[in-house]
């Protein structure tokens, strides 16, 4: 039996894993060796049952891991604008829509088939996959590589400044920021376009994709 409710352990593990376990990988992903983003939760799960000298057992990783996904699929969800922006780029035959994440590839699946979004990209590339983070170079090569195409043809969507624009910028692709957290202002010179909602991100594209 574990110590608090289920809403408060994940309340409690959100805590533990964005303050101590994710800080060094989203502060400076550079210098962040890979490790998959299962293991940060499971050791992020360990740290919430230490505070109640609790050593959990398989059967509580199992029950803790069946709660992270359930309760993704009931409170995550996707702007409203976002469908409007896929079929926006849809309608041009000749565009490769992919998606590069930092996320393990079986919570990329789990989301995909949530939000009943798996037909609409062409191509996605994990951390896992290629055994590092954004903004290094290699997984937007991968990415770039399975779309068939170079950086300075490319555009990238991203709201994480040090994670999708500098490592866009860094391949030569068109940079798009969405800034909905107000970063920053000192960088805002270094994405190309930067905007605060997704769906001004709509116009961009308009005069970007011919």
């Amino acid at each position: 039996n574990l110590p608090a409710s289920s809403e408060d352990m994940v309340t409690k593990y959100n805590s533990f894993l964005f303050t101590k376990e994710m800080t060094l990988r989203d502060t400076d992903p550079e210098k962040k060796s890979f490790t998959p983003l299962r293991e940060s939760t499971k050791k992020a799960f360990k740290g919430v049952l230490a505070e109640y000298d609790i050593q959990p057992s398989k059967e509580d990783f199992q029950w803790f891991s069946k709660l992270f996904f359930e309760n993704h699929k009931k409170y995550i969800k996707l702007f409203p604008e976002t469908f409007k922006i896929i079929k926006q780029i849809r309608n041009n035959d000749s565009t490769h829509i992919g998606i590069i994440s930092d996320i393990d590839n079986d919570f990329q699946k789990f989301q995909f088939k949530v939000f009943g979004i798996s037909e609409m990209f062409d191509s996605i590339t994990t951390s896992e996959e290629v055994q590092i983070y954004k903004p290094k170079e290699k997984i937007f090569q991968v990415a770039l590589n399975k779309a068939g195409c170079q950086g300075k043809e490319s555009i990238i969507i991203g709201d994480s400044y040090k994670k999708d624009i500098v490592g866009g910028k860094n391949m030569g692709m068109t940079t798009i920021w969405i800034n909905k957290f107000s970063g920053d202002d000192a960088d805002m010179d270094k994405a190309d376009f930067v905007v605060k909602h997704l769906k001004e991100v709509s116009l961009i594209l308009n005069g970007l994709i011919k």
